[in-house]
């Protein structure tokens, strides 16, 4: 409506005025052609008037009113009155079609714009997205061509008395133009002040297929992947992400640590509930219809303390219906996984050997006889090397793996009820010879609208299965001496390296390095498996057309075991007692979070003033155990059996943790944009967490953001090179919950090894800090 119109006109047709005034503002105009035909020519003569002053007063002494939607401005009757009887004057048929409009949700969409194919006749769908439309023909059907903001245009051909239902589909091109989904509000993108970048699901495809945290890293540049040479890309390992780099420090007692435990890991938001960095890595892409990654406070303030690393919203695709037909889907995908050694610049054998000789490594005494054996040794080395022996250790544990990944999908519906259901086998086979993660993945989608309520609930199973590689850790191979020889004569490995067979290297050094290629062949295994049912239940209420009440429930459960057994031939006993020799690890852990949230939304058009509001409250709660023993004693290397253990670990005992930790959070956020062109965002959010002390359990989050849209400025409306410019600022808080679920209470252990009388004592082992915040 900011568009400004010139116009001086005696007793000219509506239609002729309407001509001029899209070429001046380029907006399109329909009108159905049986609402002109007893118009009366006009006159007027305007400068510089807005479009809504010049339709006021054009239209004045018509039946006529106007509304704009979009680019458009849709010409509506303001009353019922006669129209001329064209079938009698004409001697043409009448063809009325009738139908609804409506999402891929089914929901009905106001303001659609339905315009017959080659005529200017034309009618909007009302708030529960009905039309019809009439006219006359010569022929038996009509083209009806089908228009909405933010969605793909429709083409479709009607006969006559018929009704329509007609699904319209948003237009990917313009998915994150228009809409940006935070994982609390919708927001549109045009008026936003935070840093947001948004990915399809297209897009996500073309940037790599082995999962969505390495897609996100290929493109996007501040979503940097924690690289850890020393995990020889072993498939089984989460990674540490950083978005922007480091937000948090870690405790005193993790500084030395490598890794700080995904202290600076983004949260991550699954349709609005949080889930895992592990959820991440194993999720079924092809059912991802868009991730959102919220980078600065403006954006990652409305979740409170649980936002400061960024966040990452992940919006599921939705169930496809074609006429209620059933629909199946397979794909298949292969995945090599190859590795990389080119950031490894070591010294071959000649070179280490020199270098260890120049640095005195084999003057061992000043005495002659005591200096013997070093000789020795460094000539027995010599001769190794002069014989050829030039072992390139960091390509004996890898491999070129390849990965395969399989998915299903059933899919239907209609309007009121839609259904999907998916399986994925996702096998991927990391470079370390051995190491594999094989995950499982199933879903089911259940839609169904009531009215103007629309359910929906989404039920998941994931099952992951990992083996770690025998070969041992990519680390020691990047430590072993390439002057060593791995195998005899006979090409069996050797199970120590380093001497020729009179001890001399266990002189200086105390014990001889193992071979782990000779571990390698041994019956060893390291796996793991995971189980995580979870199942989420939405209900979204839209009691008028600007307002959306939205009620979610989430619960997931998941169980985790772990095996790892060693063989008594392993090179780790060899310094234990044979009765000690071979060791068998086992784990068990449970979990149990539920996440639950009311959320209201209303936004609002008046003239050029825009205004978007909402209220979210949610509770969040974790809870989880694991605990954990070990058994040593294993005779037989094909002992693998746990009770087989000749007891457990010498001076050892059972292990373990638990964890609970509840939050609850109060968020609005506040939006008011001028024409477009000038908007300001207002976020803030009371958050209480059990993690802080007990004086500082709730605290305020706010962020405040203001931007301005030059491109839609009328001095940048003639630049043909820049399509959109935009400056924008912010400033706010945001906050973490990264740490101990009780590092703010003074915690004990029970001292069960120790009796004081009868009494049983405990440990201090953790100062409280009420005052954490």
């Amino acid at each position: 409506m900011s568009q400004s119109v010139s116009l001086s006109v005696r007793n000219l047709p509506l239609e002729s005025v309407f001509t001029e005034i899209k070429k001046q503002t380029g907006y399109s105009i329909i009108w159905d052609e049986t609402q002109l035909e007893t118009s009366r020519p006009v006159s007027i003569k305007v400068k510089n008037a807005s479009l809504e002053q010049v339709f006021q007063e054009l239209l004045a002494n018509h039946p006529l009113t106007f509304e704009l939607i979009g680019k458009m401005v849709v010409i509506k009757k303001a009353t019922i009155f006669e129209r001329h009887d064209i079938e009698k004057e004409l001697g043409l048929p009448p063809i009325t079609v009738s139908g609804v409009v409506v999402d891929e949700l089914g929901l009905p969409l106001e303001g659609a714009s339905i315009q017959i194919k080659g005529t200017k006749t034309g009618v909007t769908s009302g708030t529960d997205g009905r039309f019809k439309i009439q006219t006359n023909s010569r022929d038996t059907s009509i083209v009806l061509i089908i228009t909405m903001l933010g969605y793909e245009s429709r083409e479709l051909t009607a006969r006559n008395n018929q009704s329509l239902s007609i699904v319209m589909r948003k237009a990917e091109t313009q998915l994150d133009e228009v809409v940006i989904s935070t994982g609390v509000f919708d927001r549109q993108k045009e008026n936003y002040t935070g840093a947001v970048t948004t990915f399809t699901a297209k897009e996500l495809a073309m940037f790599g297929n082995r999962n969505l945290l390495v897609s996100l890293r290929n493109i996007d540049p501040s979503f940097n992947i924690i690289e850890n040479n020393s995990f020889g890309s072993d498939p089984n390992v989460i990674p540490d992400v950083q978005i922007r780099g480091n937000s948090n420090i870690p405790n005193v007692n993790e500084i030395k640590e490598e890794t700080r435990g995904g202290m600076n890991n983004p949260l991550v938001i699954l349709d609005g509930f949080e889930t895992t960095m592990q959820r991440l890595l194993d999720i079924n892409q092809n059912e991802v219809e868009s991730i959102t990654i919220l980078k600065d406070a403006s954006a990652t303030s409305i979740y409170g303390s649980r936002g400061a690393n960024g966040v990452i919203v992940i919006k599921s695709r939705v169930p496809q219906t074609k006429g209620g037909r059933l629909q199946l889907s397979y794909r298949a995908d292969i995945t090599p996984e190859m590795p990389d050694l080119t950031s490894y610049n070591l010294m071959n054998a000649r070179e280490k050997l020199e270098l260890e000789y120049l640095v005195g490594l084999y003057n061992w005494s000043s005495r002659p006889d005591g200096d013997l054996d070093a000789k020795e040794y460094y000539y027995f080395l010599l001769g190794e090397v002069n014989r050829g022996v030039e072992t390139d250790w960091l390509s004996q544990p890898l491999r070129t793996g390849w990965g395969h990944r399989h998915n299903i999908t059933l899919e239907g519906g209609d309007r009121v009820f839609r259904y999907s259901a998916s399986a994925q086998y996702n096998d991927i086979q990391g470079t370390m010879k051995g190491s594999n993660r094989r995950n499982v993945n199933g879903n089911i989608t259940l839609m169904y609208n009531y009215g103007n309520i629309r359910f929906r609930n989404h039920l998941s199973v994931n099952v992951n299965n990992t083996a770690a590689s025998p070969y041992g850790n990519f680390s020691d191979y990047a430590r072993m001496n390439p002057y060593w020889a791995p195998y005899d004569e006979n090409g069996f490995p050797y199970r120590f390296l380093g001497d020729p067979g009179r001890m001399i290297y266990s002189t200086r050094w105390q014990s001889l390095p193992g071979n782990p290629l000779y571990n390698a062949t041994l019956n060893s295994f390291n796996k793991t498996n995971h189980t995580e049912l979870s199942n989420n239940l939405s209900v979204v209420w839209t009691p008028i057309s600007n307002m959306q009440v939205t009620m979610r429930f989430g619960l997931t459960r998941f169980d985790n075991e772990s095996n790892k057994f060693l063989p008594a031939d392993h090179t780790s006993f060899i310094a234990i007692d044979i009765l000690r020799r071979g060791s068998y690890d086992y784990g068990v852990g449970k979990g149990f979070n539920y996440d639950g949230g009311l959320n209201l939304t209303y936004s609002r058009r008046i003239n050029k003033h825009s205004f978007y509001g909402g209220l979210d409250y949610n509770i969040l709660q974790k809870k989880n155990y694991n605990y954990s023993f070990k058994a040593e004693g294993f005779n037989h290397p094909n002992f693998t059996f746990l009770p087989l253990a000749l007891q457990y670990e010498q001076n050892g005992k059972p292990s373990g943790s638990e964890s609970l930790t509840r939050s609850v959070g109060l968020t609005t956020s506040l939006n008011y944009t001028y024409d477009n062109r000038y908007f300001i965002d207002l976020s803030g959010r009371s958050d209480g967490s059990s993690q802080f002390g007990a004086l500082n359990r709730f605290a305020p989050f706010w962020s405040v953001g203001l931007g301005w849209n030059l491109h839609n400025e009328k001095f940048f409306s003639k630049n043909n090179n820049i399509d959109r410019l935009r400056i924008r600022g912010s400033i706010g808080t945001t906050g973490s919950q990264n740490f101990n679920a009780y590092q703010a209470l003074q915690t004990y252990r029970y001292a069960t090894g120790d009796r004081y009388f009868s009494w049983t004592g405990a440990q201090l082992i953790e100062l409280g800090n009420e005052n954490l915040r």
